[in-house]
């Protein structure tokens, strides 16, 4: 408890641009220009990553793990891996909200929190590193958006019950994009180009009987 705060989480926490606090939207771009500078090395690193043997090993688990076993793969040890690799990135994450906000609490995350970070993942695509930050940036524009609408369109004594339209727009674009996209909007699939499926349709046409 020393350490963390216990349930009282863990206040003054220096915040980098704390002389720009005064003008709110300078501020928030500063921290907006950190956050987009780390997601895109941390992008960069995790694409190489990907591409290198370690990554096509993860791969090759996913789609047929005893196939990989069989060849000499320890399941198991390239998972903790994987699982090291995604902590460090949660911890660097939770660092700058940390810094951010100049306070964090149990209280800031919420089973609601899991949800939209799952919706996330699912959305953008499963396995696919553009599909995670695309998918975050949508599923919380959505969020965000939702959460004004109500506050403008409902009024104050209702906004509580009307929150819950912001689980039920994440709700609904989840039930789309999995009718339209069941892999996420960029998730792993073998792609075919349009001149490829007209390819396609047309041999199907002239091996066809007339």
């Amino acid at each position: 408890q020393k350490l963390t705060g216990g349930p009282f989480g863990i206040g003054f926490i220096p915040r980098p641009f704390g002389s720009l606090a005064e003008t709110p939207l300078l501020f928030n771009l500063s921290n907006l220009g950190v956050v987009s500078v780390v997601t895109l090395i941390a992008y960069l690193a995790l694409e190489h990553l990907s591409r290198s043997p370690w990554g096509r090993v993860l791969k090759a688990l996913r789609e047929d793990e005893r196939a990989a076993i069989s060849l000499g793969k320890s399941a198991r040890f390239y998972r903790v891996q994987a699982f090291a690799v995604g902590g460090a990135i949660m911890a660097l994450a939770g660092a700058l909200q940390a810094h951010f906000t100049g306070f964090i609490a149990p209280d800031n995350y919420l089973p609601i929190l899991t949800f939209q970070v799952w919706v996330m993942l699912i959305v953008g695509g499963s396995g696919s590193n553009l599909g995670a930050v695309i998918g975050s940036i949508l599923v919380w524009a959505i969020w965000a958006g939702s959460g004004t609408l109500t506050s403008i369109l409902f009024p104050p004594e209702q906004q509580a019950r009307a929150a819950a339209l912001q689980i039920a727009a994440i709700g609904v674009m989840l039930c789309v994009i999995l009718l339209i996209r069941p892999n996420g909007l960029f998730g792993d699939r073998p792609r075919r180009s349009w001149l490829g499926k007209r390819a396609k349709a047309a041999t199907a046409r002239s091996i066809s009987p007339s």
